[in-house]
Order: C-alpha cells, then structure tokens, then sequence
C-alpha cells in the first residue's frame, strides 16, 4: 500500500517490522555458506523435506525487500518505529485469532459416487441407484501454518528465551 501510493511512513514502518527477520536471515545465509550451518535457525526451514519448491523461490523474498524498500523511501525516520510496533501488534494479534496453527487434512474424506443399475428380471425395467461411498484420506497430511510467526518461533530457533510467546515456553 505505501508503495503503491507512495507513502513513505507506511514504508518505512515495513521496512522496520521486517528488518529484524531479515537482518537474521542474512546472518543465517552467511553462516550457512561459509560453515554449512545455520547459525541462528530462522532460514533452517528451507532444508526440511517437506518444504516445497514454491515455499522456497517465494522465501527469496527475505533478500530483496529490505534493499527495495530503502531505495523507495531513502532511508528511515524516527516515526516509523512507533508506527511499525503498533503494525506488528495488531498483525500477529490477527494472524493469531484468525490463522491456525496447523491444518489436519487427516479429518476429510474422500467421498466416490458410484451408480449402480439393477434390472428386474420380471418387469424388464432397469434401476439406476446412485451410491455414496466414504473413503478416509489416505495422506493424512499435516500442513503447518504459523502466519506471521503468531503462534511460535521456528522449531530450529534454539535461544529459550526468545520461545516466551509459545503457549508452553521452556
């Protein structure tokens, strides 16, 4: 929105809100190309086996928006650091009472409808029966959702007490 209408607080608050998971990713990147390892673990989910190639070109994100976004605005004010905590707030306040945790795709069914013709034999009439038959998910895939980190930090962030917003802190 800021870009789009060229409002630079708006911006500028991004910029800010976005900045301490960037600048983390950065460090993460670096560690991992000098000595393989991810040193703080916020870029770690790349190298699990479930996250799919769409997650990953779409991660490519934490690279280039903090170089965008200060070439739009030239810079930070002052302002947009109260700005951006109330930004932040009221995101993870939303992700969190909207957005679950994860989706259990377990509990859906895979429903077939079959019709069956049946003729009597007396009559010569044929009848058509139309069956449903419920079969359960052969996958029962998890899909792990955690917007906005609204619910915890990720799993290979090891530093306790930054895990204080989990709903069962170490």
């Amino acid at each position: 929105i800021g870009l789009w209408y060229g409002k630079e607080l708006i911006i500028m608050a991004h910029l800010v809100a976005v900045s301490i998971d960037q600048v983390l990713w950065y460090v993460d990147l670096f560690g991992w190309l000098v000595s393989g390892k991810f040193p703080i673990g916020v870029a770690k989910y790349l190298t699990w086996p479930a996250t799919s190639f769409a997650t990953r070109i779409t991660s490519t994100h934490h690279l280039w928006t903090i170089p965008l976004l200060m070439y739009a605005c030239g810079g930070i004010r002052l302002a947009a650091f109260p700005f951006s905590g109330l930004v932040i707030f009221t995101n993870v306040l939303i992700s969190r009472w909207i957005t679950p945790f994860t989706i259990d795709y377990s509990c859906l069914n895979n429903t077939k409808k079959e019709d069956v013709n049946t003729k009597d034999s007396t009559t010569s009439t044929t009848t058509t029966t139309t069956t449903t038959t419920t079969a359960s998910t052969v996958n029962n895939r998890v899909t792990y959702l955690n917007v906005n980190l609204s619910h915890e930090l990720w799993k290979d962030i090891e530093f306790d007490f930054l895990q204080i917003q989990n709903d069962n802190p170490s």
